[in-house]
């Protein structure tokens, strides 16, 4: 670890026993239980409000959260002599959720619909609500429509094409109006109610329910075993040696609330479906049974469904492609982009069978 982390951490109230080197971080075994400590680039006003949305959670009960751990003076980012900022939060041993293991997968449905039932009425003040509402769905929608028109455009009109813009010509009309028809639908439905009503009673989301997010606890050496822990995610050996006592049972922790914001609750959903469904090549038995361990715990109202069949209808991950390729050196494409593409191309009518599974219930 560098000198000028070691003087940052001397901050802190706690003993170090071993240190990991992280993906981007380090990890480090305390007297108080395991850290992560990493580099910090956001903004204090953000960091406030992340703040103050994991302490409303720990402070009704949900405890498994990678809350801030604060310096000697009760700060939340410490900074060192030549200005660069760290943050510290509570880490858990554990495996990534599993998103082709069912029994994971309903777990973690179970603990999002936990967490937005506890996630109302968040105490924030006026400032704070105002820079961290969720962006117009509608508008987002149209945005993105336009911007795919604009790039059929451009690869329409070029004499060379390669692989990849060949095969995204020939994708482009069916998710287009996959687009069009979520766009007719958004502005027919009870939208502008529902994100209304979100707002007055302070709903948060997560921002980013990911399974990168969601951390299977286990026991330390059953975590930091080649089985649990990810290529890349942890050097296995400590920076000095020690022993403490590991955590005990399984349990599940959720962590990286930086994109939490005010706003639709059911889009984390969304998100946490979308992922699923891609690994899992829109197998209907997992999309239905991530909806039904969520309703079990924090019903789903009809509209809300019926925004999440929207949500689902709309190819965001066509446009997250598109928008690469658009923005990137069009001079090479990675065969990786081209696998990206004629996947979601492939899967595209096993999802259409899950959408109107899902329609038959509106």
């Amino acid at each position: 670890m560098e000198d000028r982390n070691q003087e940052v951490l001397k901050k802190y109230c706690l003993k170090i026993y071993n240190i990991y080197r992280a993906r981007g971080a380090f990890l480090l075994e305390t007297d108080c239980g395991l850290k992560l400590f990493k580099s910090f680039e956001g903004t204090i006003n953000r960091a406030n409000f992340e703040d103050k949305v994991k302490e409303h959670l720990f402070g009704h009960g949900y405890h498994n959260i990678d809350l801030f751990v604060r310096t000697m003076k009760g700060e939340i980012i410490s900074q060192d002599s030549s200005g660069c900022q760290y943050t510290m939060k509570n880490w858990f041993w554990g495996e990534e959720c599993n998103l082709k293991e069912l029994s994971q997968i309903e777990i973690a449905a179970a603990n999002l619909a936990r967490l937005h039932n506890i996630l109302v009425n968040v105490d924030f003040k006026k400032e704070e609500m105002a820079y961290n509402i969720s962006s117009n769905l509608p508008q987002t929608f149209e945005k993105r429509s336009r911007e795919l028109k604009r790039v059929r455009s451009y690869i329409r009109d070029k004499r060379q094409k390669n692989e990849f813009e060949v095969s995204y010509l020939n994708y482009y009309d069916e998710f287009y109006n996959q687009g069009l028809e979520a766009i007719n639908k958004i502005h027919k439905s009870n939208y502008n109610h529902l994100i209304t009503e979100a707002v007055k009673e302070r709903q948060v989301c997560h921002g980013n329910y990911t399974y990168h997010n969601i951390i299977m606890v286990k026991e330390k050496t059953e975590a930091i075993s080649k089985t649990y822990v990810p290529p890349g995610w942890i050097n296995r050996q400590p920076l000095s040696v020690t022993n403490i006592p590991a955590y005990n049972g399984s349990m599940v922790a959720t962590t990286n609330f930086e994109k939490s914001h005010i706003g639709l609750q059911i889009t984390d959903l969304y998100q946490f479906i979308r992922k699923v469904m891609e690994k899992n090549d829109w197998d209907i038995l997992y999309g239905s049974n991530i909806i039904e361990a969520y309703d079990k715990i924090k019903p789903i109202s009809k509209s809300e469904l019926n925004l999440l069949y929207i949500l689902l209808l709309f190819p965001e991950k066509f446009w997250k492609i598109t928008n690469y390729y658009y923005n990137g050196k069009k001079s090479w494409i990675s065969v990786r982009n081209i696998q990206k593409l004629n996947s979601i191309g492939e899967q595209n009518p096993k999802k259409e069978v899950f959408l109107r599974k899902l329609e038959s219930i509106l």
